[in-house]
């Protein structure tokens, strides 16, 4: 899988995703687009709520979403982040192994946990007001991954990425598809279909 395929959102969700507009200017814009069927990323601009530069970015970059684990930055790619909320309760299951945090419960739907913390660091996450649980989807299929916080949703370019997926390093760190250089940071791309493998320490 091609880490920088063309993302499979709207131009609206990633436009707002990445904050350059909001759902109010979305919602104009399209009402908008129902009487003239212009294309949205012209009316956005037409309307003065994207520049047309901002819109040639989000279409050829990677969005990201930055969290941070034990000090370190991390990301995923956000075509497969379902929603973020804050830290609740997980139910426990007995006998299963320290990263499998337990369920929650989100709109009748239940979802497993995991700790990256403890997958990478072999560490126990510190609970803070900050923690958050990224819901990760693909297929179909959903888990939550236990961060400590969330820094910011980023737009990336092909060339600020560095793909290990192939390399020794990622053979060693099988999370690890890739580094995104972002000014004097470094953040770890975590692979999405690793998140589903079930089995981390094997």
């Amino acid at each position: 899988m091609n880490i920088l395929k063309q993302q499979q959102k709207t131009l609206g969700e990633l436009l707002i995703n990445s904050g350059i507009i909001n759902k109010e200017q979305l919602d104009a814009a399209l009402k908008e687009q129902k009487n003239t069927e212009e294309p949205l990323g012209k009316i956005l601009v037409r309307m003065g709520f994207a520049k047309e530069e901002d819109i040639i970015n989000v279409l050829k970059g990677m969005l990201v979403v930055i969290f941070e684990i034990n000090n370190e930055s991390f990301g995923i790619e956000i075509i497969f982040t379902k929603e973020i909320i804050k830290y609740k309760k997980i139910v426990q299951i007995p006998t299963m192994p320290k990263y499998i945090k337990g369920m929650i419960s989100i709109r009748d739907n239940v979802i497993p946990v995991i700790s990256l913390n403890q997958i990478i660091h072999k560490k126990e996450d510190v609970i803070t007001e900050d923690t958050r649980i990224i819901i990760v989807e693909k297929k179909n299929d959903e888990v939550g991954i236990l961060v400590d916080k969330v820094i910011a949703v980023k737009n990336f370019h092909a060339n600020d990425f560095e793909d290990l997926s192939k390399s020794s390093i990622s053979a060693e760190k099988k999370y690890m598809a890739g580094i995104i250089k972002d000014q004097d940071k470094v953040i770890t791309l975590i692979k999405s279909e690793f998140l589903f493998l079930g089995k981390f320490n094997e």
